[in-house]
Parts: structure tokens; sequence; C-alpha cells
């Protein structure tokens, strides 16, 4: 399910108007190399039973870089939302790690804040 979730809001990020493949351009004034950081709203948030809900004001930030060819070789996703009215709030802050094409976890507190993270570093994949 998480591999789902990671993909979904890569998805998500890409219906904002991110891609990854096209987006090895940087400004004029910065090479190729430069990182880029996009950022929006909109992302999915996950509840203490698993589930996923798309929150429209959540906010994320997606930082990457790419080499000369315009291969991915940093990237690092952020977001911040809020569960939805009805949905499972944890009894205690429920903190979630994996690993789907990047090193990850997800935090979700008894108040409903969520927030995840997604690293990913070409140098140190195997």
């Amino acid at each position: 399910m998480i591999k789902f979730k990671i993909l979904q809001g890569l998805c998500l990020a890409g219906g904002l108007g991110l891609s990854f493949a096209g987006s090895a351009a940087a400004k004029p004034d910065k090479p190729v190399t430069a990182a880029t950081v996009d950022s929006g709203t909109g992302c999915l948030v996950r509840d203490a039973d698993g589930n996923y809900s798309l929150d429209t004001d959540c906010k994320w930030t997606l930082t990457r870089k790419t080499d000369a060819d315009g291969n991915i070789t940093l990237y690092h996703y952020q977001d911040k939302g809020q569960l939805p009215e009805g949905a499972a709030f944890p009894s205690k802050a429920l903190k979630t790690s994996f690993e789907a094409g990047c090193t990850g976890s997800e935090l979700t507190t008894p108040s409903g804040q969520y927030s995840s993270d997604c690293k990913y570093n070409a140098a140190n994949a195997e």
C-alpha cells in the first residue's frame, strides 16, 4: 500500500505540472544539473487504519537534481496535511517507515496532523 501511495503522490505531483523526465531544464542562469524545487498543494494523507484520503490543502515540496543526461540523482519529497473529519485518528503518534524507490516515513498524530517525506540519492543507491 505504501508503494501505491508513493506512486499516487508522484502521479498527483505529475498532474500538477511536475515531470521528472522533462524537468532537466533549470532556470536559464543555472546549469541543467542544478537542484530544482517545486511545491504545491494536494496530497494523500494516511489515517490510523492505513486508509488514504486526498487533502487538497496539504502542502508539498519536491527538490530534485539531475545529471547532465537528465537522470535523477537526488530527490526529496515532503508534505504536511490534515486528516479529514471522520478519518481514524491514532491514539498516539503513528510513524510508518517505507522503501519504495526512496526511503521515507509517514507520521500521523492524535490531532490528525500528517506529514511524510521520501528521499533518494543515487550516490547511495545499489
